[in-house]
């Protein structure tokens, strides 16, 4: 006897009886919900309203069901109803649940009821895996005529297939007798049960009869049990129709059998390959970084007197950008700090009012600045700073410069594609690649999304978006150095060096606070900027004596060089604040 059923030919037989098992149990469910209900109301679940004496019972239940080659079932059923008043309501198991979130539905279709030739009115409703037909109006004893068509009973089998069909499930009635006939071509085997849903106590007659189909028949159901019918056919018989919807889980919505997880894993390794190569093609920069230019920020003139002359006219905050390829608030403190050591700027320190007070500063437009050309950029930092002003304190920056800074940063962008050092602007390519990551991995969510509701797919999904944050975070390295930048980055290199090592107290003593000076910006980008303001400090002659402190840098009264480091350190962290603050 076969009792379970299949969704491939390749199932094995205890795949079968599991799911028979699990049918079981749904249908046990059903016939306690229905007993349990008859013992509350003191009425069977199956019809309200009873005013008799006698208890409602289904006097006969007789059934004709017709296989059709294309496996729907053509069902006709007589109900002959005692006592029943109200409204009366019959079940039938539509799904079932199959291993790895595979379920089979059965629908019904085409239902007609008629009670004397008239049509009754009915309700049909699934809930989970069962489907209820309710019939209203039903008076003392009546007799209900069904007919209705079952699509996807017929399933697949190890050596043909088999229909599964119990109509009568869960009735909260006595049902006296019950005789089912099928109309089928050839059928190999037969089986009926009957009883509670984990019975496996024959039915009164279960028999392949050669005039008139299998037959089944059943004696004396009581109220919530169940009859279940087993038909097979040869191969070529009967086309199975199995009707199959998957669970949504998530163990199924990411599925890890071969075909998706390998799917997902090439798609990973060739988006890897992918990323490893245009990196390669379009983000390595075009230079050895390892090479170092002889460089130095000073050089002897011809009055026997050292003179400041950075390589290639470089600027602390070019330096700053050609590096790591961006401009980051240092870059724009150190401009500043040099536009100041230069002569363009004064910055003056405000008296503290109380020794906790928050520092404040006043930068104020040199107007007799020294005749040299400035930088695009620098030009137009020094507009965003002042306006039409010509001093402005630190503290009120502001908005004014924040709404302009974007304008310093693309002229800055802009000097350095002039410069040959980069093919285009770094934050365009990176905007650019980031973009693309982006709407790569937008287009990988939705695809997870998609496929983990509509498939088994959804680890394909999420390799997708992997790729997509891949693109984002290799964008960040797709600005690329061009060739002319390799010397450039040669002479930081040695820049950086000299900024790091060199004995400062070489410098002549004349020369030394101008030298100093304007070596501190460059070291406030490439580092060292500690040792270079230590040296500041040093020119101070007269310990003991307030300083007015530098051309560039003054200090309130009562102010000493030591307290430059500290100094230096708050007017970094307040411009940073009033440049970048949002």
């Amino acid at each position: 006897m076969s009792t379970g059923r299949d969704m491939v030919p390749d199932v094995n037989l205890t795949l079968l009886i599991r799911c028979d098992w699990a049918m079981r149990l749904r249908l046990l469910g059903l016939s306690l919900c229905a007993l349990g209900l008859s013992v509350l109301t003191g009425v069977p679940a199956g019809a309200t309203g009873s005013h008799g004496s006698a208890d409602p019972v289904v006097t006969n239940y007789d059934s004709e069901i017709r296989v059709e080659r294309d496996g729907l079932l053509k069902v006709s059923e007589t109900w002959k109803l005692s006592n029943v008043t109200g409204t009366f309501t019959r079940f039938v198991v539509t799904r079932e649940h199959l291993p790895d979130d595979i379920d089979h539905v059965q629908k019904i279709e085409d239902l007609q009821v008629k009670a004397g030739g008239q049509d009754k009115q009915t309700e049909v409703s699934t809930d989970g895996d069962v489907t209820s037909i309710a019939v209203a109006d039903v008076s003392g004893t009546t007799e209900l005529n069904f007919t209705y068509t079952v699509r996807g009973a017929v399933a697949k089998t190890l050596n043909g297939t088999e229909v599964q069909f119990a109509p009568l499930t869960g009735i909260g009635l006595t049902i006296q007798e019950a005789n089912i006939v099928y109309s089928t071509p050839e059928v190999t085997h037969v089986s009926c049960f009957a009883g509670a849903i984990d019975s496996n106590t024959p039915c009164t007659l279960a028999q392949i009869s050669e005039t008139a189909g299998p037959t089944f028949q059943q004696q004396g159901l009581p109220p919530g049990n169940t009859v279940r019918m087993t038909v097979g056919f040869p191969e070529g018989e009967i086309a199975a129709n199995s009707i199959i919807e998957y669970r949504k889980t998530f163990k199924r919505a990411f599925s890890t059998d071969a075909a998706q997880l390998f799917s997902a894993l090439a798609v990973l390794l060739l988006g890897a390959i992918a990323l490893l190569l245009l990196y390669r093609v379009r983000g390595r920069d075009q230079i050895d970084p390892r090479r170092v230019v002889p460089a130095s920020l000073f050089s002897l003139g011809g009055d026997t007197k050292i003179t400041f002359t950075p390589p290639s006219d470089l600027r602390p905050g070019e330096v700053g950008t050609l590096i790591d390829e961006r401009i980051d608030p240092v870059d724009v403190t150190a401009t500043i700090i040099d536009l100041a050591v230069r002569g363009h700027i004064t910055i003056i320190e405000q008296e503290h009012e109380t020794e906790y007070a928050r520092p404040d500063w006043e930068l104020r437009r040199v107007s007799n600045a020294p005749a040299e050309e400035l930088q695009r950029y620098e030009n137009v930092l020094i507009r965003a700073i002042f306006g039409d002003s010509d001093s402005v304190l630190v503290s009120e920056l502001g908005r004014q410069v924040r709404a302009n800074l974007e304008q310093v940063q693309d002229a800055l962008y802009d000097g350095v594609v002039k410069r040959g050092w980069f093919k285009e602007r770094p934050d365009r390519t990176r905007s650019t690649w980031a973009t693309v990551g982006i709407v790569t991995t937008v287009l990988g969510v939705v695809a997870t999304v998609a496929l983990a509701l509509l498939s088994s797919w959804g680890l394909l999904g999420l390799a997708i978006t992997a790729v997509g944050v891949g693109l984002i975070l290799v964008g960040r390295y797709m600005p690329s150095k061009a060739p002319a930048a390799g010397r450039v980055l040669g002479q930081v290199a040695a820049i950086r060096g000299e900024l790091l090592e060199m004995d400062v107290s070489e410098l002549p003593n004349d020369q030394h606070a101008e030298l100093c000076s304007r070596a501190l910006p460059y070291a406030v980008v490439l580092g060292g900027s500690d040792r270079w303001i230590d040296a500041l400090v040093g020119t101070d002659i007269t310990p003991g004596e307030a300083d007015e402190g530098f051309p560039w840098y003054r200090g309130p009264s009562g102010w000493h060089l030591q307290y430059l480091p500290d100094s230096l350190r708050n007017l970094t962290t307040n411009l940073t604040g009033a440049l970048f603050a949002r």
